[in-house]
């Protein structure tokens, strides 16, 4: 259960404070520009509002996962399910890293730092689901046939 409860407070703050407030604005206009260099971003244009308005609602939905996830560590059996949340989210976002690095020009240091950090979430994601359901990997709900 501290596994768990641990796990939901670390990916809550994470997700609700450092990706919400890394996306809102005033933030992404500093480092949008260091994480695709030599690309014109055409910044105070509206194609880059649109850009950071796309970012703001990446974070907006990483908030709200987070918020969720603090909520949950109150009682982290019952909100169980965040934590495969946070896994999908967290390959989706992989899998963006690597598009970017490969086809939209992401800085590959900067990518290859959120990989690691994808990675590690995972790994605390797996840990904090097996400390919770140690036997059977599951809520301990058995399988239903549909021949009964």
């Amino acid at each position: 259960m501290k596994t768990a409860r641990a796990f939901l407070i670390g990916i809550g703050i994470f997700y609700a404070v450092f990706n919400f407030l890394g996306t809102l604005p005033f933030a992404t206009a500093g480092y949008l520009g260091n994480m695709y260099p030599g690309i014109d971003l055409h910044a105070g244009e509206p194609v880059f509002r649109l850009l950071q308005d796309a970012w703001i609602i990446v974070g907006i939905q990483l908030g709200a996962i987070g918020l969720v996830a603090l909520w949950g560590a109150r009682d982290p059996l019952r909100y169980a399910a965040v934590i495969p949340v946070v896994i999908v989210t967290e390959i989706v976002d992989g899998a963006w890293d690597i598009y970017s690095i490969t086809w939209s020009h992401e800085v590959a240091w900067m990518g290859a730092i959120t990989l690691v950090i994808h990675a590690v979430w995972i790994a605390w994601a797996v840990a904090a689901w097996r400390a919770l359901f140690p036997a059977t990997g599951t809520a301990g709900v058995k399988a239903v046939s549909a021949t009964g």
